[in-house]
């Protein structure tokens, strides 16, 4: 298909989208975009040569009817910009069908589940660019690597996350795939988690080769994980305060591996992008060294500030079985030692659908906040709110989101994290500050 001189981005200011607009800029293509808010993201973009916009109004946005319009499915049906493309006849495309579009030329790798997609897409990225071979990434999180969330080709390559969320992931037809996981979420889409793994059933069947953790039931694909598969970590222990283990790959095996995040989910994370990158042809040398120094990326794990005893770490965890993961990695890096964790949690019908789970995985934590439940493209449900979830969890308190900061700033435990996928984020930099200055 040839591309167009000119995109809108409708959402410009998502990560998903963001990446998308990365590309569109690298390709020397005029790119515009609108977004609600002003952001690190946005203010990036506008730096890098996109015009972004926050005024919503049908006659804010471009008027070349050439101009191609994708939107994210955060922007409503009724947005009068994405009504006026629609009626003028323009070129319109969700996100995902761009995407797709881009990514299935060439060799495509995609990482899908609903844990731990961001953390290994960005860790393959940086493993197969490390080695020297081309490629090109849409990734999910900030990679603390590349510092970025793209990586522009050309390249053969190209790597993605293949996102479940309204079933995304079947505008992709990748030449191999892992899969992390088929929890179920997203069940304001998909009803239940039968549905959920149906839907990784299908995307499956789209891969040319698949590669699937031991705990992602009901899906076809090459076993790998932390046992007896042919594709497996093992001899996992701590050297120095850092987790090492063998990587096996087939008959390809190297010892002495570091692992770049701590926590045993991180390792399988490693596993998964390994196998990846050597159905490309990387050899178990070449993957075990980009393991080794990857460095993880922004929100995952993302320990901000540290001193004697002490450590405060930010994470996009939200949902109940990412909490765990997070509290089992703390609590073995930082052992017997005090957590304090604010929480937001997001969506209202995510917080519904597991709200026994939150309160039992957030209370493996010392100290829990919890603020106010983030919408996102919801609306609000009767019954359902950050009260709620306060009440099934010991000792928990509502917080605020004006006082967030001192809240978890006043909190005498040693280790202090902030968890969730809202604009919790916008909490980071204020607390890091305090830190900072108190520590002067």
């Amino acid at each position: 298909m040839t591309m167009p001189r000119a995109i809108d981005f409708l959402g410009i200011g998502g990560i998903g989208m963001s990446a998308l607009a990365r590309w569109a800029l690298a390709q020397g293509m005029t790119v515009s975009g609108y977004d609600k808010t002003p952001s690190p993201l946005t203010d990036a973009l506008s730096a890098e040569g996109a015009r972004v916009r926050f005024d919503d109004r049908a006659e804010a946005a471009p008027s070349d009817p050439a101009t191609w319009v994708i939107y994210t499915p955060a922007i409503p049906a009724q947005h009068p910009q994405l009504r006026q493309a629609l009626e003028r006849g323009q070129t319109v495309m969700k996100r995902a069908a761009f995407l797709g579009l881009l990514a299935n030329e060439g060799t495509c790798l995609a990482v899908a589940g609903t844990h731990g997609k961001t953390t290994t897409s960005c860790l393959l990225t940086w493993i197969v660019y490390q080695s020297g071979r081309p490629v090109q990434a849409f990734l999910g999180g900030i990679s603390s690597n590349l510092q970025s969330n793209f990586l522009a080709g050309p390249a053969e390559i190209t790597v993605v996350e293949a996102d479940e969320f309204d079933r995304s992931f079947l505008h992709l037809h990748p030449a191999a795939a892992v899969i992390t996981s088929t929890d179920a979420d997203h069940l304001d889409i998909y009803g239940d988690a039968g549905h959920v793994a149906e839907a990784f059933g299908l995307f499956a069947g789209q891969c040319d080769r698949v590669y699937r953790s031991a705990s992602a039931s009901g899906v076809p694909g090459v076993e790998y994980g932390l046992e007896q598969q042919a594709y497996r970590a093992e001899n996992v222990r701590v050297e120095n305060g850092k987790q090492h283990f063998t990587l096996v790959l087939g008959e390809e095996r190297v010892d002495h591996v570091q692992a770049g995040l701590p926590g045993m989910h991180n390792i399988e994370n490693a596993v998964a992008a390994a196998c990846l990158a050597h159905h490309v042809g990387l050899s178990a040398e070449e993957i075990a060294q980009g393991i080794s120094s990857f460095t993880g990326v922004r929100r995952r794990f993302d320990v901000r500030w540290t001193a004697p005893g002490q450590a405060y770490i930010d994470d996009y965890a939200h949902h109940p079985t990412e909490i765990t993961r997070l509290l089992d990695a703390v609590h073995s890096l930082y052992p017997g030692q005090s957590v304090a964790l604010l929480f937001q949690p997001h969506l209202f019908s995510r917080t519904r659908d597991f709200m026994p789970e939150f309160a039992q995985a957030l209370g493996q934590a010392d100290r829990v906040g919890i603020l106010p439940i983030y919408p996102a493209r919801e609306a609000s449900i009767p019954g359902i709110t950050s009260e709620v979830l306060v009440s099934q969890i010991l000792g928990a308190v509502l917080v605020p989101a004006s006082e967030g900061v001192n809240w978890l700033a006043a909190q005498p435990e040693a280790i202090k994290l902030t968890v969730g996928a809202g604009d919790i984020d916008r909490l980071v930099e204020p607390f890091v500050e305090h830190l900072q200055h108190r520590a002067v």
